[in-house]
């Protein structure tokens, strides 16, 4: 009886790599000596990049700017203190001229107050004058008075047309440029309270006037009848 041979279904047949020809071949050395000669070099600036670069300062969020803080405090204290606050815009004023105006306005009890924009954004942001914060735009400053002195201050400014005037609050009313030149043609508070009791006075007249027509037309037809009456008797 012949023997049966069994072969597998599967066979697993092991394949060699590729033989490697393609490998890339090493730069000549003459070439690579003439590709480092010829080599693009970019120029230095001719000013340090430590210079051109700016510096960029480290911000400690957690420390509290204590300068800032404390000239918030100055200028919420100069708010309570003060009837008339009126912003200015400061163009191209010498020191000298504005050393004038100063001495001009201190003579009328008017006081100028100079703040960074960022301290008065900060402290006009917690007070009642919220509207007047686009007005602190570039270099600007404050005139400050404990009395509604609007036709001082402009009389005084008229002589420095390098500062415009942009606005401000008189007794807790905000008032535009126009505003500031309307309050000025105003009557003073004397003379306002001259007419008012001039006023008072008269009416205080008219009505006792009135009260004491009827009877003082009484008294005067009484005495006329009587002087008629004796007439009438003596020609008897």
């Amino acid at each position: 009886m012949s023997a049966v041979s069994w072969l597998p279904s599967l066979q697993c047949i092991r394949h060699g790599s590729k033989a490697a020809t393609r490998h890339k071949k090493a730069m000549h050395f003459e070439r690579q000596k003439i590709l480092a000669l010829t080599e693009y070099i970019a120029p230095k600036p001719t000013i340090n990049e430590t210079c051109m670069k700016p510096k960029v300062k480290a911000k400690d969020t957690d420390k509290e700017n204590l300068l800032e803080k404390f000239q918030c405090s100055q200028l919420q204290a100069v708010i309570q203190q003060s009837k008339m606050l009126a912003v200015f815009q400061r163009n191209s004023i010498g020191a000298e001229d504005f050393l004038l105006l100063k001495h001009r306005l201190h003579k009328h009890e008017i006081y100028i107050k100079v703040f960074p924009n960022q301290v008065t954004r900060k402290a006009l942001g917690q007070s009642h004058l919220q509207a007047m914060l686009p007005l602190f735009i570039g270099h600007t400053f404050l005139a400050v008075s404990p009395h509604a002195k609007a036709k001082e201050l402009l009389q005084s400014v008229r002589s420095a047309p390098q500062i415009q005037l942009l606005g401000g609050c008189i007794e807790n009313r905000l008032l535009s440029k126009q505003g500031f030149v309307d309050y000025s043609k105003l009557p003073s508070m004397e003379s306002l309270q001259g007419q008012l009791v001039g006023t008072l006075t008269t009416l205080t007249a008219q009505t006792s006037n009135l009260l004491a027509h009827h009877s003082t037309r009484l008294c005067t037809i009484l005495e006329q009848h009587g002087k008629e009456e004796g007439k009438e008797t003596k020609a008897n």
